[in-house]
């Protein structure tokens, strides 16, 4: 991945500066994954109740929870892009609703081939379709999270599941997201779902996961929008 050049300007240093508060939360995980981009988050369940460690993209959608009025507003601006985001990847993904953001799930068996990092050509028009998608609704950022099962070497397993998360974002990144907007972080072995002793668990814990909350703009936009709402209903 190329390194981020980072705008100067007022409203890079605000970007930046939300990208780090995320990359913060989730490098507080108990493993050692390495974040590779910058971006920021958003979500609506008390952070207690989340796992970063076994969470990571559950974690990053509630951490950064407005919550009150502003994440009603929010959570209305995520149930649109998350009806758009099941039509658009209907076979490949499980679309969750989750508090203020969503969360999707894809199988690395649809998304690449046995050990490998290179991205299939099945899922590509579904792809394109989520990028599309995550340019109409312009005001998130993202995080991308790989993990893997627990079959082979541990190292070797880390550097996939980075190496995939990467991968990922550069496809959305050719195809119009800003690079600014993602996160992508490698978890490896150390985040299964399911259980490594049996090849359905370990086909599950092999796979992508992409959070989607709220950037800056948009909550300081719900905010002000509930508050306008408090207002008149005070006149």
């Amino acid at each position: 991945m190329k390194t981020i050049q980072i705008n100067r300007s007022a409203k890079g240093l605000t970007i930046f500066a939300a990208s780090i508060l995320l990359i913060t939360g989730l490098s507080d995980c108990s493993s050692t994954p390495q974040t590779k981009k910058s971006g920021t988050g958003t979500a609506s369940t008390p952070k207690q109740s989340i796992s970063r460690s076994k969470n990571p993209a559950n974690y990053a959608i509630v951490a950064s929870t407005v919550g009150g009025a502003a994440g009603s507003i929010i959570e209305q601006y995520m149930e649109k892009q998350s009806v758009k985001l099941s039509e658009d990847l209907n076979w490949i993904a499980k679309v969750e609703r989750i508090g203020e953001g969503i969360k999707i799930t894809m199988n690395s068996a649809v998304l690449f081939g046995n050990d490998t990092y290179i991205l299939s050509n099945d899922p590509q028009p579904q792809m394109k379709k989520l990028a599309e998608t995550l340019m109409t609704y312009k005001d998130t950022e993202i995080l991308v999270a790989g993990h893997t099962d627990g079959e082979g070497d541990a190292k070797k397993n880390q550097v996939l599941s980075e190496k995939r998360a990467e991968a990922f974002a550069d496809f959305l990144q050719a195809h119009g997201v800003p690079q600014l907007r993602i996160v992508t972080q490698g978890f490896g072995e150390q985040t299964p779902k399911m259980s490594n002793g049996t090849e359905d668990g370990r086909r599950q814990n092999q796979r992508v996961e992409v959070a989607i909350v709220a950037n800056q703009a948009l909550k300081q936009q719900a905010k002000n929008e509930a508050a306008e709402k408090n207002l008149s209903k005070k006149n």
